[in-house]
């Protein structure tokens, strides 16, 4: 009976929240005067010293010409809030013009008049021009109607814009190729989705409204203005534009990048349109915005960016074929923060403790010596200190031993296997492609420069411009690895600019600036490169044999839409200048490994940073966008200078991070930091690689594995590709190398992984031989409490706690096996996150 009653009240209490949402709809709302916008945002307007209007000249042309206006109130502290959306907006001469409550100014006649802002007990005026209103202007195809189409996303890759299009209806992508897609508007099965004498039963329009079924459903209001652009289209006869048409050379975004602090929740934005003729008109409502985190601020068709929580966000603007992106701040002062002012190691805690303190974030304490001993054991070289190392180290009283270890830890041999095989895997050296030979002369040569630390920039240099046999000249397997000058210049933009390029291969990029010239422009560096087989080295039974890379005279690349060749040219940069005969691979490495180049040292020090931190500045850490801003611009500019100003030595750039305050941190949150996962307020944890866990058990149980074709005590992390059908590695995430890209490994647990650690047949060969760990110290008549220490030492890194003695004694005691029992004990241990876990 309770329940049912429960039950009946709550079923009254939503009909009456219904009943007076209803009549709050319904009651009439009147024309908002001063104190009505203080009673919509009393709280948001406060008291500002000084209002803003924006842009500066109000001046419409044509009865289609809108323009959004902004309304920034300037308050005593220099902060900034948007009040476009509470201030009080009025035009002081109805009959020229009209301004709706969101900003929205739309012409009536032709005159001049001021546009009366009234917020916070501030009134500014605004000189506002309505002209040409009397002269016809018909809707422009290229600039209105596609636009429509954008912003209702009638032409994106998961509606009419695929390949393929969508129930037989297909539009270029975003509108790229508008020729197109006015013959297919007015000439496709008959004329039936663009109806001239009867435009409101167009299919175009009728879908698009939600008025006729459709698979996309409702694309946008009746009143908006992509409707009636479309409408008014249709009606005015299908007309496409004059071949004349000044083209669109920018957009610019109002108010720019900006930081708001609570209140200021909300910030509206406008877009600004500039053309070839010197014309600027406002696409607002016609520009396509995306957030880059929609957790943190979500942007509407209109452009109002509301935030949901403290945070950063890149606001993508696009206009036709035309991007940019805007950087909005949301800061949240929380009750009860003080900065906690923790001492800073070098420049990197210096950027990183400025931009927690900006968004209230306070960093987690510093690691103990054994967290920092694993965690640097592990992001250096790949494997676990042994006991000793453990018991020397935190009997260490001296202050630099820290710094010490790291050092110590850059020369050991243990380094260069591991980081040779961090780049083998995104250079993706694998015996399918380069053969067997190919992958080990490759490994070696690689783990040469690793050892020698040569600068990133001789690795890259020698990449870039290898030629001669794969066999005899390792570098030059680059290019059997990725054969056509596509698949280069999309290999060598991920790799060393960070930038993912594939999709300008067929259209210009949906999120980026780069288009299908620049795409092609950069496969020309590799338009003459070729391959041929190398007689010297021929194929055998055990495989094909080596290729010879070499230079043709000639050989040109085209632009897959216009057919045109396209010269060799940097990336947002200028033609190369490329001597007759000469290599235009020079001319590229040459510019890439330039100190001042924009890309490669900004890629190159987020990708370690992503390696030593478990995240990239910019993550993923090869998708460098403006739609995928960085979390700390000022950190990633200060290490690339460094790395820069060092001639890209990695060595003294992962020493310097992991000297750093910012690494040393401990993965333990706090209340106020306990929600970051971007702002590496804390250390992060991550699971181990595939090849270190399995060389972390070989060493815990002392049981080496044994894999075909190598040498006995081949560890995983020095296997020189991933072919081996390794079970446990495969389960863990080793990758096929089949892609220049991080996100080949993974790294997210699943059931399969549980199910090898418990029961798999790797783990418990290894816990059974006779000649490992426990076999040993069982032979040596050992103590509990001496293999006690040494199981928990060698396992995780740590003394037990004394709980865990407690507990493994108490089973010990038990126990009518004692050889079973420590099994169970060092299968307990294994299976603990501390072991499982970089942390």
């Amino acid at each position: 009976m309770m329940f049912r009653a429960i039950e009946r009240s709550c079923c009254f209490a939503s009909v009456l929240l219904a009943f007076l949402v209803a009549l709050a709809l319904l009651r009439p709302v009147s024309a908002a005067g001063p104190e009505q916008a203080a009673k919509r945002g009393d709280d948001s307007v406060g008291q500002p010293t000084n209002l803003v209007v924006q842009p500066e000249a109000l001046t419409l042309i044509g009865p289609r010409a809108r323009q959004q206006i902004l309304v920034t109130g300037t308050y005593a502290d220099s902060s900034q809030r948007d009040l476009t959306a509470i201030a009080d907006v009025a035009v002081e001469n109805s009959d020229i013009a009209q301004c709706a409550a969101d900003g929205y100014l739309i012409p009536k006649a032709n005159g001049t008049t001021n546009l009366i802002v009234h917020a916070g007990g501030i009134t500014v005026k605004a000189p506002l021009e309505v002209k040409d209103f009397e002269k016809p202007q018909p809707v422009s195809f290229r600039r209105d109607v596609i636009a429509a189409m954008n912003v209702g996303g009638c032409n994106a890759g998961a509606c009419h814009g695929t390949p393929s299009g969508k129930n037989g209806f297909k539009l270029s992508l975003r509108g790229f190729d508008p020729a197109a897609d006015y013959t297919q508007l007015t000439r496709d099965v008959l004329g039936r989705r663009a109806d001239r004498i009867e435009p409101e039963t167009s299919l175009l329009l009728q879908k698009a409204l939600g008025k006729v079924p459709h698979e996309g459903g409702t694309r946008y209001p009746a009143t908006s203005l992509p409707a009636q652009l479309m409408r008014d289209w249709l009606t005015e006869g299908l007309h496409d534009d004059l071949a004349n048409l000044p083209d669109l050379n920018k957009i610019t975004v109002l108010p720019g990048s900006r930081v708001l602090t609570q209140p200021a929740q909300v910030q509206q934005l406008a877009v600004l349109a500039q053309f070839a003729d010197g014309t600027v008109r406002d696409v607002t409502r016609l520009t396509v915005f995306s957030s880059s985190d929609p957790a943190v601020a979500e942007v509407s068709s209109t452009g109002q960016v509301e935030f949901r929580q403290a945070g950063e966000v890149a606001i993508l603007c696009r206009y036709l074929q035309q991007l940019q992106a805007v950087r909005l701040t949301y800061l949240q002062p929380r009750p009860g923060f003080t900065w906690p002012n923790p001492p800073e190691a070098n420049y990197i805690d210096r950027h990183v403790f400025a931009k927690l303190k900006m968004l209230s974030i306070a960093p987690s304490e510093l690691c103990n010596d054994a967290d920092f001993l694993r965690r640097a054991y592990l992001d250096v070289a790949g494997i676990l200190p042994t006991a000793e190392e453990i018991t020397k180290f935190l009997a260490n009283p001296a202050s630099d031993k820290r710094a010490r270890l790291v050092d110590e830890l850059l020369e050991r041999p243990e380094y260069a296997d591991f980081w040779t095989l961090k780049w083998s895997d995104v250079f993706r050296s694998n015996r399918k492609t380069i053969q067997a030979k190919g992958v080990h002369v490759f490994q070696h040569w690689l783990r040469g420069h690793v050892a020698d630390n040569a600068g990133f920039d001789v690795v890259c240099r020698d990449l870039l411009t290898a030629s001669g046999s794969t066999f005899t000249n390792p570098p030059a397997n680059y290019f059997r690895i990725a054969k056509d000058p596509q698949n280069l210049a999309e290999t060598t933009a991920q790799l060393f600019f960070g930038i993912r390029m594939q999709c300008a291969k067929c259209h210009n990029h949906p999120f980026e600036r780069w288009t299908q010239d620049d795409y092609y422009s950069t496969a020309a560096f590799f338009a003459r490169v070729r391959a041929k087989p190398d007689g010297m080295q021929p194929a055998t039974t055990n495989g094909p044999g080596a290729e010879l890379i070499y230079l043709d005279r000639a050989g040109e690349v085209q632009q897959l839409r216009t057919k045109k060749e396209m010269p060799p040219k940097f990336l947002g940069g200028a033609v190369a200048v490329v001597p007759p005969g000469g290599d235009r691979r020079q001319a590229l490495a040459d510019w890439v490994t330039a100190p001042d180049n924009p890309f490669f040292a900004r890629a190159t020090v987020n990708r370690i940073w992503y390696h030593l931190n478990g995240k990239g500045i910019v993550d993923p850490v090869d998708d460098f966008r403006d739609s995928n801003p960085s979390a700390n611009d000022d950190l990633l500019d200060a290490l690339a200078k460094d790395f820069v100003a060092h001639n890209f030595d990695v060595k003294y750039l992962i020493k310097t991070i992991m000297t750093s305050r910012t690494y040393q941190l401990s993965a333990q949150t706090n209340e106020f930091n306990k929600d970051d996962n971007k702002y590496f307020s804390h250390a992060m944890t991550k699971l181990l690689t595939a090849e270190q866990l399995l060389d972390a058990i070989c060493t815990v149980t002392e049981v080496p594995e044994k894999f075909p074709g190598m040498p006995a005590g081949t560890r995983a992390v020095q296997l020189p590709d991933g072919a081996p059908d390794h079970p446990f590695l495969k389960t863990f995430g080793q990758p096929a190398r089949e892609l220049a890209c991080e996100c080949e490994r993974e790294s997210d647990s699943n059931l399969g992984q549980a199910l090898q650690l418990i029961n798999g047949a790797t783990v418990n060969e290894k816990m059974r031989s006779g000649s490992n760990r426990i076999s040993r110290l069982l032979a040596a008549k050992k103590t509990d409490d001496e293999m006690l220490l040494e199981l928990t030492l060698a396992t995780v890194s740590r003394p037990p706690t004394e709980k865990e003695s407690q507990l493994f004694h108490s089973h010990l005691a038990k126990a009518s096996d004692k050889r079973k029992a420590w099994e169970d004990v060092q299968w307990t241990l294994i299976n603990l996150k501390e072991f499982l876990f970089r942390h």
